[in-house]
């Protein structure tokens, strides 16, 4: 381990967190232990922590409310399928109701503001309360340990940039935290591509991170180029990958991938580890349900969060399927497992001068910052042509469609010709996903 790499594990990755609020020393602890109970044991670590946010629950004013019209109180949960008696919790409801106050004893000031426009391009604004944050680290980190990833590494992300706008105190921060550097999927094109691998070349990442099928696309422009690189591990995550693009990620960069599901509104959900049979759940901090009959098919997930008491998220349709991965894991840890987890989809769009932007790197960087856009779709049918499909809120002014056109020209640059088309919803495909980003260019691509 090089002397930085010391400093940030030992010493500047758990000061900086301190200093903003959080505490992992004793979650890493039990996270590390829990991993490995029985699956009766988090079974009912899950039941007690689950009737302990209910219980928190009726301290928040939507959740009175709610617990009311249904004749619901929180002592009536004895077991998991009292939840049951809970209507879903939509995204829509967190828009509309819960989302506009914080549980009793909690101020705004000492949350944390998440913000995603998650696998329906709903964008939805959820707030979690410090020891909750201080939870889901822990098992983030946890998680990144399965992948060889640990405090002081350095991390190589394909992921949307920022970066580059942060002052340089937040730059300094990452520098002596995460240690990770960027390539910028809204900016992927061969010489952002090159320039991200000869920080790859140079400073020697022991985990590659980022969006699926970015990650795969990087993989092929190093094949395609006679190269390879070297990692620990791969982390893939926002997209399913196919077993081809699995298997080139794996030859290209000469490591395995360890899928990951998460969201924004809950954090880590559920990784893959070292065994790769599925991805387990934290279990310690998120009840998932899967709703129907069919145990063999992809069926909706209802997720509980049972850390955030400022502001719960109980039975959560989150608009992403899963199907269960039944007995044990070779690697001997109790969590339960997903075999799989599908939701939203997205293709690549492109400039003018045809340089790629992944789709899902647009809808987290700027449609869900524009008010009043409650879903939205970008087609493209031409390399300078977009259509943009919008599901509108009465808060959508004339400011937001302004906005909505100087984003547009910021990623796309000032050839991109576009139009809004309002529409009264967006139409998941057969599969039930729902595609944030459609191309339409034939192979000829003509202008």
């Amino acid at each position: 381990m090089d002397l930085v790499a010391a400093l940030v594990k030992h010493v500047t990755h758990d000061a900086f967190l301190r200093r903003d609020g959080y505490d992992l020393r004793r979650h890493r602890t039990a996270l590390a232990a829990s991993q490995f109970l029985s699956t009766d044991e988090l079974r009912a670590l899950q039941l007690a922590r689950l009737r302990d946010i209910v219980a928190a629950a009726a301290g928040h004013p939507f959740y009175r409310r709610r617990f009311r019209a249904c004749g619901f109180e929180p002592g009536d949960l004895r077991d998991f399928a009292d939840l049951a008696r809970l209507p879903l919790l939509t995204k829509d409801d967190i828009r509309d109701g819960l989302g506009a106050t914080l549980a009793d004893g909690y101020s705004r000031g000492e949350v944390v503001h998440k913000r995603t426009g998650g696998s329906t391009g709903v964008p939805v604004h959820v707030d979690i309360d410090r020891a909750a944050m201080s939870l889901k680290k822990a098992a983030t980190e946890r998680h990144n340990g399965w992948a060889g990833l640990f405090p002081g590494d350095r991390l190589a992300a394909v992921w949307g940039d920022t970066s580059a706008a942060q002052p340089l105190r937040a730059r300094l921060r990452n520098a002596m935290t995460a240690r990770a550097f960027y390539l910028d999927t809204l900016r992927f094109d061969p010489p952002h591509i090159e320039a991200f691998l000869a920080q790859v070349r140079a400073k020697r990442p022991r985990v590659l991170m980022g969006h699926a099928h970015s990650i795969f696309r990087l993989a092929e422009h190093v094949r395609d180029r006679g190269g390879k690189i070297s990692f620990g591990g791969v982390i893939t995550t926002a997209m399913v990958l196919s077993p081809t693009e699995r298997r080139v990620i794996e030859e290209v960069f000469r490591a395995p991938v360890f899928d990951r599901y998460g969201c924004e509104e809950l954090s880590i959900i559920a990784s893959e580890c070292e065994a790769h049979q599925g991805l387990h759940e934290f279990a310690e901090g998120v009840f998932v349900e899967l709703a129907g009959e069919r145990a063999d098919l992809p069926r909706p997930l209802i997720l509980t969060d049972l850390s955030n008491r400022a502001m719960p998220l109980i039975r959560y349709e989150i608009g992403d399927y899963g199907v269960a991965e039944a007995g044990a894991c070779p690697c001997g840890r109790g969590l339960p497992r997903l075999r799989e987890v599908s939701g939203r989809e997205a293709d690549f769009l492109f400039t003018p001068d045809r340089v790629p932007v992944f789709g899902i790197s647009i809808l987290d960087t700027f449609i869900i910052h524009i008010p009043g856009i409650k879903q939205a779709q970008i087609v493209q049918d031409r390399y300078d042509h977009l259509l943009l499909r919008v599901v509108r809120e009465a808060r959508f002014t004339d400011e937001s469609l302004a906005l909505l056109g100087r984003r547009v020209r910021e990623v796309f640059g000032e050839r991109m010709r576009h139009e809004v088309a309002f529409v009264e919803r967006i139409e998941p495909t057969a599969s039930g996903k729902y595609r944030f980003s459609v191309c339409r260019i034939d192979s000829g691509g003509g202008e």
